[in-house]
């Protein structure tokens, strides 16, 4: 078994099981194998379909790649006049806990930034359920095929722009069997995402009702023939109610885009790309773009090197599976995960046990080799010192003439240099000659007057200044930071994690000032 595996890109429907395997290599990629398994029983156990699947595929478990329902997670765009990550870190689920609708105890977030420059970020984050995460990672364990990265549906999409040719602002809808799935794209980076409730099974259902016939017998009508008639203005009453929910939804996803779509460089939505299973019913691209002011398609085929396994129909059907392969490559679009905090991946060793033999026992006689070198470097070093003891005794009577050596010069020289610091500080001497009292008047000074913060603690130990503080809002924070940053000395002032007050609602943070370390220029 190689330590290195093919990537294997699962997508669980509601109507199929899909998976698409890629080898990677140094050169590149390539599509091994795209497989699908009908689910034709819908009361038989999802563990036991997933891995009857993967077992008569001979599919590859190592780096399994897995995603969420769309419609079982949030998406949420925020933007920040800062672009830096650690506070972005901080400042998203700051921003989720203020929404009345999360518990930011009982969800998992992650977030990508979508657009900004410099000196800001716009950010698309993601919330789920933490109860949804347990469930599909059991459901998957029990298979015995635990997912290397679980994605969600949604943003996922858009890797699909790594092989297929999809350039300026494109819709990618998705239609599977009982949802509907819209990724936003940019010049091939997804910006925003949407999903609802509406696909193919509506329409099999609307089917069966106008024509009096079993939803089976509907399915197969459906597949075989389409839902229209010699056009497709002739629908029967029950499709076209359907029909015409879908075509709405889709006008709803794409109004509820124009904000984002209007700070895009690529300029408004060039085409529709439609994929999933339901996008191949006969003539559904035709009736989309009678209908809506863009160009509507099918997924088409990808660049040459993919183009033969990917031919005729399996492009659209694949395409949820093909994004979810392409998340495991180096060139992957979409950087989500749900495999987090107790939910991370944890690797198990002992199946690399013979690959690993061979690589030990050379890291064993390395360590031999290594072991011996600082030995006699060791030596070698003992003798330096032993010089330098000398020459450090000899400046020892030097400075203080009269009294007697001591056993360690350098011991008690190094301890008249800490007695030294221990009576400045007990004078109160800190950084630009500033006392104590100097110090907590330029603090009080540095915080303004319409800045609603309170100083619940505030110590000066040696050269370092630590406050803890009350503040309102994470602006609140930052700007505190800010302001004291101003003043030279406070120039490393540092706003520490910051934490939720329960009691009075607000947020709770340190901030920590190093006196001693100097990165002021000429000041």
């Amino acid at each position: 078994m190689a330590i290195l595996s093919n990537i294997v890109g699962l997508d669980i429907g509601s109507h199929s099981i899909k998976a698409v395997e890629i080898r990677q290599s140094l050169r590149g990629f390539e599509i091994v194998a795209l497989r699908l398994l009908p689910r034709t029983d819908v009361h038989a156990p999802l563990p036991e379909l997933i891995a009857h699947f993967m077992t008569m595929h001979r599919l590859s478990t190592e780096h399994l790649v897995a995603s969420l329902p769309g419609h079982r997670v949030s998406t949420r765009r925020f933007k920040f006049p800062f672009r830096d990550r650690k506070k972005l870190a901080q400042a998203i689920p700051f921003e989720l806990e203020a929404d009345s609708l999360y518990d930011i105890d009982d969800v998992l977030v992650d977030w990508e930034i979508v657009g900004g420059d410099r000196n800001s970020a716009e950010t698309v984050a993601t919330v789920a359920a933490r109860a949804e995460v347990e469930e599909r990672l059991a459901t998957l364990s029990e298979a015995d095929c635990e997912p290397r990265t679980l994605e969600a549906e949604g943003l996922v999409l858009g890797n699909l722009s790594t092989i297929f040719p999809l350039e300026g602002t494109q819709l990618l809808v998705d239609i599977g069997h009982t949802k509907t799935t819209c990724c936003l794209l940019s010049d091939g980076q997804p910006v925003a995402a949407r999903t609802f409730p509406l696909a193919g099974a509506a329409l099999t259902q609307a089917l069966a009702t106008d024509r009096g016939i079993s939803n089976e017998q509907a399915e197969v009508h459906k597949c075989e023939n389409g839902v229209f008639g010699s056009d497709t203005h002739d629908t029967r009453p029950t499709v076209g109610r359907v029909l015409n929910r879908i075509l709405s939804e889709l006008l709803r996803t794409t109004g509820a885009f124009e904000p984002v779509i209007a700070t895009l460089e690529s300029g408004p939505i060039r085409e529709i790309t439609l994929c999933g299973g339901s996008a191949q019913l006969d003539r559904i691209d035709e009736f989309l773009a009678a209908r809506v002011p863009y160009d509507v398609v099918r997924l088409g085929k990808p660049v040459d090197q993919h183009s033969d396994s990917l031919g005729g129909e399996n492009a659209c059907l694949f395409a949820p599976a093909i994004a979810l392969a392409l998340r495991g490559t180096a060139g992957t679009k979409t950087h989500m995960d749900f495999r987090q905090q107790e939910f991370a991946v944890r690797l198990d060793l002992t199946r690399y046990q013979k690959e690993i033999r061979w690589p030990a026992i050379l890291a064993a006689t390395a360590g031999i080799l290594a072991a011996v070198s600082i030995g006699t470097a060791i030596t070698l070093e003992g003798r330096r010192a032993s010089h330098v003891e000398q020459q450090v005794a000899e400046l020892y009577g030097q400075i203080f003439p009269g009294k007697a050596m001591p056993p360690n010069a350098t011991a008690a020289l190094r301890e008249e240099v800490r007695s030294a610091g221990v009576r400045a500080e007990f004078l109160g001497v800190y950084r630009g000659n500033l006392s104590a009292l100097d110090l907590l008047e330029e603090v009080s000074k540095r915080v303004p007057q319409d800045l609603d913060v309170l100083f619940e603690e505030l110590s000066i130990d040696r050269q370092i200044i630590r406050m803890r503080v009350y503040a309102t809002s994470f602006e609140a924070a930052d700007r505190l930071g800010a302001e004291l940053a101003k003043f030279p000395p406070f120039a490393n002032a540092r706003i520490g994690a910051i934490e939720t007050d329960k009691k009075r609602g607000g947020k709770r943070f340190n901030v920590t000032i190093n006196l001693a370390t100097d990165n002021e220029g000429s000041g």
